[in-house]
């Protein structure tokens, strides 16, 4: 890249009158990206008829990368640098370190290490009116009792489970070293900076932090992502601490865990966890000692199998007239009955006897799944799970094998994580936000959303389907299981 950047330099033409030599690229940079999209748009709109597409996008394509080359020329800066700078960036967010590169205690004696394996016990009684949660381990009280400490109850008496999960997949918990009495005292440096007064309020006040960005957030009920605003908040709350090694994604990755283990505990009222910082895990435990994962394995197979069995007598009878009319008459039409039906039915509990919910929202997932099959046929970078496909192999939107793939892969685990407050009001209305979202790329005036934004928005769809059968399999289970038998063979 600098041997192009080098090389680019040497073309660059002198602004007449001077003035601001960098207002020209930056203008070029952003015109020839929308040249880019503007080709793609001709080739949305011609198909086949377009063979010059992947000529007319290299030479697009090369125009943007010199203007971004002429930029980064008149700022000081090298193209090697700002790659190498963005796959740092990219992998910090969306790698998470391996488990062997967590612990900071490794080479201590074990009574300055973090427990490697051990289960806590949540022990609720009601004093007042209020929750009281006292943890212990091996039968010992671990810190003193905990209320909501709130004029709500909204199970912040759990908050110890957030520790215990960045003590699982960070290897750091200031707080649960001193309740463990397992401070790094052999060195007193470590002990004043790492696991002193400071570094326990900054890993109390993360814990608030995110408490108060999930109870906004269905407590990341479904979530598979925290916002990364929430990330580079905590990442300057720790810059000056160990922890600060760790990228953006093992955050997430304690954040998620950590919440999975606080729901089952909340609906529980208490129980025990298993904590696991060799294999970066924290389990909440069914009362037979094993761990809470049994009914979720089987929920997910009955699922995806009763799905796809749908889906292939629908396609059987119906073949491509989902399709048949293009992306806006066809296929968003369909999805639009779904989705209106949805949030009718979730504002006024209505039904009717020829389509119940459970039927409507089974419909509107597989409705999103088929539309990211017809966005792959399009462009297969849009939808990752679903590769280039070779033209004898036909498109992945005809026939049942694209909607199968996707079946096969996508995440269900907001269908087996159980629900505090099951309600269908607020997934519908995440439903209707994200559809108008999704209307919202075809203006009346002008080019469509780029594909991989609808894409996204179809992803979100399914994601949010799931979520409300999972509110329907706890609140309607005769009716979910009725469904699961009618087509499960």
């Amino acid at each position: 890249m600098a041997t192009y950047q080098s090389a680019a330099a040497k073309t660059i033409q002198p602004v007449r009158g001077g003035g601001d030599s960098l207002v020209v690229p930056l203008l070029g940079l952003a015109g020839e990206a929308g040249a880019a999209l503007n080709a793609y748009k001709k080739h949305l709109r011609d198909g086949p008829a377009d063979p010059q597409f992947r000529a007319r996008m290299r030479e697009k394509l090369g125009d943007v990368l010199w203007y971004l080359a002429t930029v980064a020329g008149h700022l000081d800066l090298d193209l090697d640098d700002i790659a190498t700078a963005n796959l740092t960036k990219i992998t910090d967010r969306w790698r998470p370190s391996l488990a062997s590169s967590i612990p900071f205690d490794a080479d201590l004696d074990p009574i300055e290490q973090l427990p490697r394996q051990a289960d806590f016990t949540f022990t609720v009684s009601t004093t007042d009116g209020r929750d009281v949660s006292v943890l212990s381990c091996a039968g010992e009280q671990v810190g003193d009792p905990i209320t909501d400490a709130s004029h709500i109850a909204d199970g912040y008496c759990f908050h110890d489970v957030f520790h215990l999960s960045y003590a699982a997949v960070l290897g750091w918990s200031p707080v649960m070293r001193a309740l463990l009495k397992r401070k790094r005292r052999s060195n007193p440096e470590t002990d004043e900076a790492e696991d002193g007064g400071r570094a326990v309020v900054i890993e109390e006040g993360i814990s608030a932090l995110v408490f108060g960005y999930a109870s906004r957030h269905e407590y990341l009920e479904g979530k598979s992502h925290v916002d990364n605003d929430v990330l580079n908040t905590i990442t300057g709350m720790v810059a000056h601490l160990e922890v600060a090694a760790h990228r953006a994604a093992d955050w997430e990755k304690a954040i998620l865990t950590g919440f999975t283990a606080w729901r089952e505990l909340r609906r529980r009222r208490g129980g025990t966890v298993r904590l696991d910082l060799d294999a970066q895990t924290l389990v909440v435990l069914d009362p037979d000692g094993e761990p809470h994962t049994a009914p979720s394995t089987s929920a997910a197979r009955d699922f995806r199998q009763a799905v796809i069995n749908l889906h292939r007598g629908k396609d059987a009878a119906y073949g491509d007239s989902w399709k048949r009319r293009g992306e806006q008459i066809s296929i968003l039409a369909n999805i639009a009955r779904k989705v209106d039906r949805f949030t009718l039915v979730a504002e006024s509990g209505v039904t009717t006897a020829d389509e119940s919910t459970v039927d409507t929202v089974v419909d509107l997932y597989v409705y999103a799944l088929k539309y990211l099959t017809y966005l792959a046929d399009q462009d297969s970078t849009a939808v990752p799970d679903l590769p280039d496909r070779s033209t004898a192999a036909g498109p992945w939107s005809d026939g049942p094998d694209g909607l199968e793939h996707l079946v096969a892969v996508f995440d269900l685990t907001a269908l087996t994580d159980l629900i505090a407050s099951p309600s269908l009001v607020p997934v519908a209305a995440d439903v209707d936000r994200t559809f108008t979202e999704l209307e919202a790329c075809f203006p009346a005036a002008g080019s469509a959303a780029p594909l991989t934004t609808r894409a996204r928005l179809a992803v979100d769809l399914a994601a949010q389907a799931v979520r409300a059968v999972a509110v329907l399999r706890e609140t309607q289970p005769d009716a979910y299981a009725a469904f699961i038998r009618s087509i499960r063979n």
